[in-house]
């Protein structure tokens, strides 16, 4: 098990704010998939000044034991939104990523959306646009630890 902590994570948000600020600019909104994306959002939202952050609910963990896969609570988005950023803590499988893209671009064919992550699996499914790190161990994110 590998131990992510603040101080990494702060470095890796900054670093994934100039990726992401450098190639497609300011987004009109984020979607956090809860809960992993949910501190990661809130630190790019406070570096870009932006009040249009949002949250799903991709539930496929039990533990950790993937499940059958879960997603409630899309967002409605605004029609005169062009780009938005979805981010995650990590893309294990690639499966609750690529299925949240589908839906969200389904519901909104005029939306351009990019995706963001720290942890990218190389194995997955779908890669995130922007990460910044590939685990080769089990992350104990210090939002898991720490709180306890």
């Amino acid at each position: 098990m590998q131990y992510y902590s603040y101080q990494e994570f702060l470095k890796d948000a900054r670093t994934l704010f100039d990726k992401v600020d450098s190639r497609v600019g300011k987004p009109d909104a984020i979607i956090a998939i809860a809960r992993g994306g949910l501190t990661l959002a809130h630190m790019l939202s406070l570096r870009w000044d932006l009040r249009e952050v949002y949250s799903l609910n991709a539930i496929s963990y039990d533990g950790n034991k993937q499940k059958e896969l879960i997603i409630k609570n899309i967002p409605t988005i605004d029609k005169s939104f062009k780009k938005i950023l979805i981010v995650d803590e990590i893309v294990d499988s690639g499966k609750s990523l690529h299925k949240i893209v589908e839906i969200l671009k389904d519901q909104n064919p005029s939306v351009h959306f990019h995706t963001a992550v720290i942890f990218q699996k190389q194995s997955a499914e779908i890669k995130a646009d922007f990460s910044i790190r590939e685990p080769l161990d089990w992350i104990d994110f210090f939002w898991e630890r720490d709180m306890f």
